[in-house]
């Protein structure tokens, strides 16, 4: 009697055991789930995109320009780079390649402008176009405004989907000038006391844009164009090899980037580019693209948008005294 006794209390215990130990199972999956969701949480929580709109904070920019003309604008460069937060001012040769959208998306700002036509300028105003609708900036300068229609204006989607600042004409501003009127109050004027030039497109900002600033000779130079929710900027001076150009022109490029993407503070980063390009390089700007810049480029210097623009004589013109 003892002996059956004594299994049967052993059976209850084991059987008691493992119920106990059920019980304790049961309890620890949902804290297992839990924690194995929140890991998941936590590993799928996308990374912030660099220079995206920081409310009261402090941008970097790498920038690119799009130029199609005799040589390299490493003048205009130059400027651009010495404004503070620019860490790189790459150049593409448009008149050999078309930047892609995912070349364009590795910069912060873009700045096409031309003098000979671009290999693409339908393609071009594409990609630009959206670039923009991703959050890029494109600061259009002159002789890019030539057209309609023209192989030295930006074309495609630019102009078809409304992104130009300016109304396309072919007419060209050939006598020097300074900075006229402006708006001081405007971010894209901060710090702006000279601009300098003698070359230009004579355009009217399109109806929903917005004038800044005009020239000496009371033509406009820089405005703006809402486009959804993102902005375009124009200026419409050329700045390339044989213009006799010199102020301000890169800080106007660097304003366009702090305002747009609502950057504040002045802290230098150390470049990682330096604007030493000499005439004979073209720095290639990385991507996927197989469409690689080319400094072999076969445009020559006097090229005449619309057919209207004099054989340029730099060294016969004086530079015109900065505007107090």
């Amino acid at each position: 009697m003892k002996k059956q006794t004594a299994s049967t209390i052993k059976a209850h215990l084991i059987r008691g055991a493992f119920y106990l130990l059920l019980l304790v199972a049961v309890c620890a999956i949902p804290f297992a789930l839990a924690q194995r969701n929140a890991s998941k949480r936590s590993v799928a929580k996308p990374a912030a995109k660099p220079n995206a709109a920081i409310p009261g904070g402090v941008c970097q920019f790498h920038v690119l320009i799009v130029y199609a003309d005799a040589g390299p604008p490493t003048q205009l460069q130059s400027e651009i780079q010495a404004e503070p937060n620019v860490v790189a001012v790459d150049l593409f040769d448009a008149t050999v390649g078309i930047p892609t959208l995912g070349q364009l998306q590795q910069y912060e700002i873009v700045v096409p402008f031309s003098n000979t036509p671009f290999l693409d300028g339908d393609t071009l105003g594409n990609n630009l176009a959206d670039y923009v609708d991703g959050g890029g900036i494109v600061v259009q300068y002159g002789f890019a405004h030539n057209g309609p229609g023209e192989p030295y204006g930006i074309n495609g989607r630019w102009v078809t989907d409304g992104y130009n600042p300016y109304d396309y004409s072919e007419n060209l501003e050939t006598n020097p000038f300074s900075l006229g009127a402006f708006n001081a109050g405007h971010p894209l004027m901060v710090g702006v006391a000279t601009l300098n030039s003698d070359f230009a497109n004579v355009v009217t900002p399109n109806a929903a844009a917005t004038e800044v600033a005009q020239n000496s000779l009371g033509e406009s130079l820089v405005a703006y164009r809402p486009v959804d929710t993102h902005t375009t900027v124009g200026v419409t001076v050329y700045v390339g090899t044989v213009a006799i150009q010199s102020g301000d022109w890169g800080k106007v490029i660097v304003n366009a980037g702090n305002w747009l993407r609502n950057c504040q503070g002045s802290p230098t980063p150390t470049p990682t580019a330096t604007a030493t390009a000499t005439p004979t390089a073209t720095a290639t700007p990385t991507g996927t693209s197989t469409a690689t810049p080319s400094s072999t480029a076969t445009a020559t210097p006097t090229g005449t948008p619309g057919g209207t623009r004099p054989t340029p004589t730099p060294r016969a013109r004086p530079t015109p005294a900065p505007r107090l």
